[in-house]
């Protein structure tokens, strides 16, 4: 989802849009998280989850280590 609103071209850019913060955004729990924020329309939610929450890469890259773990 793109907006037409003017930005500031020193505010920071966030999720795997690339866009500026609006709307509501929820934060990866992986502390080394790259991104960090997402919005919401981008990562497929409709509300805040409950409990922690990874990103799509997070969550990858999670699960990639819980594989070789076993």
């Amino acid at each position: 989802m793109e907006l037409d609103l003017p930005v500031d071209p020193n505010e920071p850019t966030y999720c795997l849009c690339n866009q500026v913060s609006y709307g509501e955004m929820v934060a990866c729990d992986n502390p080394n998280c790259k991104i960090e924020w997402f919005h919401f329309g981008c990562v497929g939610l409709k509300e805040q989850p409950r409990g922690k929450w990874y990103c799509p890469d997070c969550a990858a890259l999670k699960n990639r280590r819980k594989g070789r773990s076993r």
